[in-house]
């Protein structure tokens, strides 16, 4: 092993070394991104042709390795970290050839464009990134966002960072609307960076508020980056939850968990609601805090006429309060008089099927040694209890076909 280190780890530090110094080259982040990956492969795979990376694996075939499986211990469950004295063999990183990590990279890349953009049901979620781009769009021609800034400013700018709280604010709105990074620092950076320079703003303060502004666009729903990572997620935590059930003893996820392993795009949004709306408030509140301790840095800014200041920030107030409970009013006002909200629509020509327990309890021993615990014993004997109520009554529904009339 290069240096005593595991090559997979070695290859993972490589990697990390050369992203970092991709993204601060300059460049793009996107190409930086791209190109690091490209040119980590290359260096790995050099290292590993040239026999200086390996890393160690439990050797399979040994008495020792067979014995565990003999007494009971899964296949998934053994690893050379959970049982470090089992014999182990050396292989190289890339053990087929690095041919062959580039054949099964590209097969699932090509793969993954079909399943997700080609002919994947994912379509229509990632079709949320257009929309999000045309919003930004219509933000940045429309100039609702220097109206925004305008109104903000009327609002905060007489206190000590009121221009950099503004900031924030409009910040928040423009990343929730757009969620894109990219576009929300440059459109800010156009819009305040100026206004901020000519009142006696420190520029390290207002290329800070600035650039972590925009940055809230990667977590305040709705983000391009939580749409993209859940169309992934999902999958992925589908296919853990499996192989963990499995290992366990069970049949499928859904028998050891009692619910459906599912990560959507809209759990990944709600995650991200409160996260970002607390960042947004720790940025305003770390501005008002600089500038009452460095006055001269973030100064407030003065309005051509009290009177007309006051005025106009008792509209704002008002209209920003206003607006939305009006409609929250309307939208409960028609949910009230059914003409938003639930409607007898017919989607299925089949009968529900009846209640079932709460867990499954038709498994076999080991599987429910793993459910109880999990789950714990109580939950345990609660199942229990409503398959036996449920076998007592003749036992689950069967979904059957209705007819024109209970249609």
């Amino acid at each position: 092993m290069m240096l005593g280190i595991d090559g997979v780890l070695l290859a993972l530090i490589i990697t990390f070394i050369i992203l970092f110094g991709s993204i601060l080259s300059g460049f793009p982040v996107a190409f930086a991104i791209g190109g690091a990956g490209v040119l980590s492969f290359v260096v790995v795979a050099l290292l590993d042709t040239a026999g200086l990376l390996t890393h160690s694996l439990v050797d399979v075939t040994s008495p020792e390795y067979k014995d565990l499986l003999n007494s009971g211990v899964s296949r998934l469950a053994i690893s050379k970290f959970s049982y470090p004295d089992l014999p182990r063999i050396i292989e190289p990183v890339f053990s087929q050839g690095w041919e062959r990590a580039v054949d099964r990279t590209l097969s699932f890349v090509v793969n993954r464009i079909n399943e997700r953009v080609i002919a994947g049901q994912s379509i229509e979620t990632l079709l949320a990134i257009l929309m999000f781009v045309l919003m930004g769009i219509t933000l940045e021609r429309s100039n609702i966002a220097n109206d925004l800034l305008t109104s903000m400013a009327r609002v905060f700018g007489g206190l000590p960072g009121g221009l950099a709280v503004s900031v924030v604010v409009v910040g928040a709105f423009l990343a929730a609307s757009t969620g894109i990074v990219g576009a929300t620092v440059v459109t800010m950076g156009l819009l305040s960076l100026p206004t901020m320079l000519r009142n006696g703003y420190s520029p390290k303060l207002a290329t800070g508020v600035i650039s972590a502004s925009g940055t809230l666009g990667q977590i305040i729903p709705p983000s391009i980056v939580i749409i993209i990572l859940g169309t992934l997620a999902g999958d992925l935590y589908s296919t853990a939850q499996e192989e963990r059930a499995r290992s366990v003893g069970c049949n499928d996820a859904l028998t050891y968990l009692g619910e459906p392993a599912v990560v959507s795009v809209g759990t990944l949004f709600q995650a991200a609601l409160l996260p970002g709306i607390m960042l947004a408030l720790l940025y305003a509140l770390y501005a008002f805090g600089y500038a009452i301790f460095r006055p001269e840095s973030a100064p407030a800014v003065p309005s051509a006429g009290h009177t007309d200041s006051r005025t106009n920030r008792r509209n704002i107030l008002v209209f920003a309060a206003g607006v939305p409970a009006v409609v929250a009013g309307a939208f409960l006002l028609m949910q009230q008089t059914n003409i938003v909200g639930s409607q007898d629509v017919t989607i299925d020509s089949y009968s529900d099927i009846g209640i079932t327990a709460s867990l499954r309890t038709n498994v076999d021993e080991q599987c429910k040694l793993s459910m109880i615990e999990l789950h714990g014993q109580e939950a345990w004997d609660q199942a229990v209890s409503e398959a036996e109520a449920i076998a007592a009554q003749g036992g689950v529904e069967a979904s059957e076909k209705l007819t024109e009339d209970e249609l």
